[in-house]
């Protein structure tokens, strides 16, 4: 008896040390590392959407808040201001920003379309032919996608001459100056093209314009933030590729999951949707659209300056390939 008592004793000594040792060795679990994103309100976020939603940054131990804003310019803002980690924003205001700042890293775009902006008049059953914009006013979003696109319309149709008076306003104020008379046309981009056609159908005629200007949406860090967090934001492109891959398997499912976080209709979400292209790159001719974009700011007044940023200075792909690789 005397003997079983002590083999017992014994085992259970090696019993706690064992799991002493294995607490001693088990991997402390690390909190979150939290990230805000200023999120433009608009489909051409919704791999981040999808992304928060099914928690695809879970894996990578990440903690993202989406803060929805009306626009990739208020988005760029936050994130100067320091209110967000990063922000969604087009490269025309990139291209804006970096005449007056090159503190900022463009660090890959993940969707394109070459149909999100619109052109629109009112229709009175003759609307404005492309050759009665003379002297007429035309709204749109100052230092955004919405400016660039007013003028590549009249340049790329060959009626660069027309001298027409820009009206900037808030792309939600855009619809209603058009209705009131304020202004002669809009430059506007999606939902709120459909939103003004879906309301006032038989008063509102859109230019054909597809095509005319590629517009990519791209996920953009302070110079520091892309220093410090390199391996945290592949992370995030990491999560942004399977959610893409997600879209591309699942378009059904990721449209409702969309349309839900938008409180946007299904049939407004699917008006732009095929013209979405999700990948992830930061390409060549990204480089040659900002520069392009750039020489047009220039050239027509929308900035003061006499040289072009240096746009190669500003993007950063060492985030995006560190994600592709894996």
């Amino acid at each position: 008896m005397k003997t079983k008592g002590i083999v017992f004793l014994v085992i259970i000594t090696m019993g706690l040390l064992s799991i002493n040792w294995w607490g001693a060795k088990a991997p402390a679990t690390e909190p979150p590392t939290k990230f805000k994103i200023a999120t433009s309100t608009t489909p051409l976020s919704a791999p981040l959407i999808i992304a928060r939603e099914l928690e695809l940054f879970k894996p990578y131990n990440l903690d993202i808040e989406l803060i929805p804003l009306r626009g990739g310019h208020l988005c760029f803002q936050a994130m100067i201001q320091g209110v967000a980690d990063l922000a969604t924003s087009s490269e025309t205001v990139i291209m804006f920003n970096g005449f007056e700042r090159n503190d900022f890293r463009l660090l890959a775009s993940f969707v394109e379309s070459n149909n999100d902006l619109k052109l629109l008049t009112l229709n009175d059953g003759h609307p404005m032919s492309m050759t009665q914009f003379q002297h007429k006013k035309i709204g749109m979003v100052k230092a955004s996608a919405s400016e660039f696109f007013a003028d590549a319309f009249l340049i790329i149709s060959g009626h660069q001459q027309q001298e027409f008076e820009k009206v900037f306003m808030s792309p939600q104020a855009l619809g209603p100056a058009l209705l009131s008379g304020e202004v002669d046309a809009i430059s506007v981009w999606e939902p709120f093209g459909y939103q003004l056609i879906k309301e006032h159908d038989d008063k509102i005629y859109q230019y054909p314009g597809k095509g005319i200007y590629n517009l990519s949406f791209n996920l953009v860090a302070t110079e520091n933030n892309a220093k410090l967090n390199q391996n945290h934001h592949a992370n995030i492109l990491k999560a942004l590729k399977s959610a893409q891959h997600f879209i591309n398997q699942h378009p059904q499912r990721a449209k409702q999951i969309i349309s839900d976080y938008l409180d946007m209709p299904l049939p407004e979400l699917e008006w732009a949707w095929n013209d979405y292209i999700f990948r992830l790159s930061l390409n060549n001719s990204l480089l040659s659209n900002l520069h392009a974009q750039a020489r047009w700011a220039i050239a027509s007044g929308a900035v003061e300056a006499e040289n072009t940023p240096d746009y190669r200075l500003l993007l950063d792909d060492s985030a995006l390939m560190q994600a592709l690789d894996n």
